[in-house]
């Protein structure tokens, strides 16, 4: 058994991932709306606010994004993001 208590959960991601979407959305979003199958696209991300939610991931989650690990493949779905993430917390 090993103790992981310094790595991010899942849930803690995906929760962490709704804020700061939110945050970067504004208003104009429901909590409710952004769930694993949301296309992100849909819910109003574009260009200018996908880089703001780009910054705000690398900020808190302390790491930084190489040009060639993005795609619009990561905004397809709410789940691909949480997804992408994981997998970069889980390297450090």
């Amino acid at each position: 058994m090993t103790s992981n208590s310094t790595s991010h959960t899942q849930i803690d991601i995906a929760a962490t991932l709704k804020a700061c979407l939110l945050s970067v959305l504004g208003s104009t979003v429901q909590a409710d709306l952004v769930q694993d199958n949301t296309n992100l696209f849909d819910i109003g991300i574009d260009s200018m606010n996908m880089t703001e939610l780009l910054l705000k991931i690398e900020k808190h989650f302390n790491f930084t994004l190489a040009p060639e690990d993005l795609s619009s493949d990561l905004f397809l779905r709410f789940a691909n993001l949480i997804a992408f993430v994981q997998s970069h917390v889980s390297r450090n």
